[in-house]
């Protein structure tokens, strides 16, 4: 029966592990006599760490988040080393995604537009608008004749849901055309 330290180990047979490295070296690696600058791939054979290997030496759920975080340093691995596959889909969310990271292609929808009624000088509502979000342009659209006029300057996020145009121009009767990059 697969059975370790009082516990049932799937996928581990009652046969021998048989490999072609030596009980020695995996014992030196894990009790650390390795210098660390001899710790490089080139260093070991090519099928040293396999995961053969290492799932008969290591009970499932052995690698918690906690004990990755603690042997493995910040930035050891890339998105270029090969290593998404080990991934599976929504491992990543938003919260892990450093601002500004992505750009271009990968991003959904980031432009937000919104239309408002004018008013006094001073704070105008745009329902989902954030303090983290970036004011892109304000436009005013004249109520009788239509024309454009680019209030972008006057115009800032002081809070959520609120643009402020304190002391500019008023646009009573006019249409306000907000443009921001929701972040």
């Amino acid at each position: 029966m697969p059975w370790r330290n009082g516990r049932y180990v799937p996928r581990e047979t009652t046969s021998p592990i048989e490999t072609p490295v030596s009980p020695k070296k995996i014992q030196n690696i894990a009790r650390g006599a390795f210098q660390t600058t001899n710790l490089r791939s080139e260093n070991f054979e090519d099928n040293l760490f396999d995961s053969t290997l290492v799932s008969r030496a290591f009970a499932a759920s052995s690698f918690t988040a906690s004990f990755l975080l603690r042997v493995i340093g910040k930035s050891t691995f890339t998105a270029a080393s090969g290593l998404r596959g080990l991934f599976g889909s929504g491992f990543v969310n938003s919260s892990m995604i450093e601002n500004g990271s992505i750009t271009g292609a990968k991003i959904t929808n980031p432009i937000k537009i919104a239309l408002i009624d004018g008013g006094a000088a001073g704070n105008h509502t745009v329902s989902g608008l954030t303090i983290q979000d970036e004011l892109i342009g304000v436009f005013e659209q004249n109520g009788t004749s239509g024309i454009l006029t680019d209030l972008s300057t006057e115009f800032s996020i002081k809070t959520s849901d609120t643009i402020d145009n304190t002391g500019g121009t008023a646009t009573s009767g006019d249409k306000l055309l907000i443009f921001y990059l929701s972040k």
